[in-house]
């Protein structure tokens, strides 16, 4: 029975799942063939309903790998309801198809040379810098996005990067050649280590130490969990509490980001009138609390209450 609804949901021109619900299990090929097994089909079950950016997220989130860019544009739907997920994953098809892929050099050259994409020192602190689709378009974006979007089509065209988190700033490096990094703010710039501790010292001061570990590979979901810091840090300087409260959503998913954000999630749920949601996270961040901390969910949950009437 699970087949047959399977069937009738994907059912059209190709008979295949749209490519969002493609990319959340491992058994989709990029060509869509299916897996027809027991737990491939249960998967699919879970599909079969309208496509939830936040649910994807956290989806994706579960795996021990995922796709970088699946969760960027994950991001960029909320701050862009209007997304079209299959859409942005054509445009990156279509961006490696248009880069030259004979050298790595030339991959960058094409992509930050040819087709126009650049780092935004004019407007950096533009939401649309951190959305995925938003950068594809403009073709423009902040250094850990315009990263991103390298790893993405370098991964069309075979190429293996990985995000290099360093402070103030973000690289990329091929892993086949971990001594080389790559500066994607800057042109597709490469450096070795001593150029990225240059860097680091012209964006932090001399009076701040550069350690070895800085360029230290980080996993994706650290990438996503800094792209929504840096769209957190611009909401709340803006008092933008209504996508405040989507970024701290996304946040609380992410397993290192600390309790005390779900806490502050818990505050914008208030500001925005969403009581019922508000008093349920409270008591279940009290459950893990401690004694005193414990206390005072539980209070913040009776006001959220309270408030509800």
């Amino acid at each position: 029975m699970a087949a047959e609804n399977a069937a009738m949901v994907f059912s059209g021109p190709s008979a295949a799942p749209p490519r969002w619900a493609m990319g959340i299990g491992p058994s989709w090929s990029r060509n869509g063939q299916a897996d027809t097994s027991e737990s491939v089909v249960a998967e699919i079950d879970c599909l079969m309903v309208a496509w939830d950016p936040a649910e994807k997220f956290r989806q994706l989130l579960e795996r021990e790998e995922f796709a970088l860019h699946e969760g960027a544009l994950c991001i960029a739907a909320h701050g862009c309801p209007d997304m079209d997920f299959d859409a942005e994953l054509d445009r990156l098809d279509a961006l490696a198809e248009r880069c030259d892929r004979s050298t790595r050099e030339q991959m960058l050259l094409s992509l930050f040379g040819d087709l126009g994409f650049h780092g935004n020192r004019t407007d950096y602190y533009d939401p649309r810098n951190s959305f995925l689709n938003e950068v594809m378009r403009r073709r423009t974006g902040i250094p850990i996005s315009l990263a991103v979007l390298t790893i993405a089509v370098g991964y069309r065209m075979g190429y293996e990067f990985e995000g290099i988190g360093l402070p103030g700033h973000f690289l990329i490096r091929d892993r086949n050649e971990p001594d080389t990094y790559i500066d994607a703010f800057a042109g597709g710039a490469l450096l070795d280590a001593q150029g990225c501790e240059e860097l680091f010292h012209q964006i932090t001061g001399r009076q701040k130490g550069f350690h070895p570990a800085f360029l230290a590979p980080v996993d994706d979901s650290s990438i996503l969990e800094r792209m929504l810091g840096n769209l957190r840090a611009i909401y709340a300087q803006r008092q933008d509490y209504a996508n405040l409260e989507w970024v701290l959503e996304l946040r609380t998913m992410c397993p290192s980001v600390p309790a005390g954000e779900a806490r502050q999630l818990g505050l914008i749920n208030m500001e925005r009138g969403r009581f019922e949601e508000a008093a349920r996270r409270f008591e279940a961040l009290a459950q893990a609390a401690e004694d005193d901390d414990e206390e005072q969910l539980l209070q913040l949950a009776t006001r959220a209450r309270a408030r509800m009437n």
